[in-house]
């Protein structure tokens, strides 16, 4: 009876150990797939704000990269009194540009004033799933 008993903990044991070595591996899996995605996606949206401008059709506080810098959606008026939504230029200080860059641990972007340098850099770390 005692063997048996020893036998059975170390067979719980060995399972717990094997599902915790497993899904450490099916989230460091899931964690690569979604950086890779996140890179796609931030190339994405960056190949988008390439032909925007600052009249492009827009949604209050929408953002955006347009002509290298930060830019927000808001409504302003027109000379003619009119209310049109339309992106406010905020421009990245010197030397920076604005990019859309794939989140590290989630899923999703961001919009950052960064040098070309740590752009590609972050790129080349989402996309080789890099530690960072």
């Amino acid at each position: 009876m005692s063997q048996l008993r020893v036998l059975i903990i170390s067979a719980i044991i060995a399972i717990l150990a094997f599902a915790a070595l497993s899904s450490s591996y099916v989230i460091k899996r899931d964690i690569a797939d979604v950086r890779k995605q996140n890179a796609k996606d931030a190339q994405a949206l960056q190949d988008k704000f390439e032909t925007f401008n600052e009249d492009t059709e827009c949604k209050p506080d929408e953002i955006a990269c347009i002509k290298g810098n930060f830019a927000k959606c808001a409504t302003v008026a027109t000379e003619d009194g009119k209310l049109v939504n339309k992106y406010q230029i905020q421009k990245c200080n010197t030397g920076l540009t604005c990019f859309a860059l794939p989140l590290v641990t989630k899923p999703g972007t961001s919009l950052v004033c960064t040098t070309k340098e740590d752009r590609d850099a972050r790129f080349d770390q989402a996309e080789k799933n890099l530690k960072r």
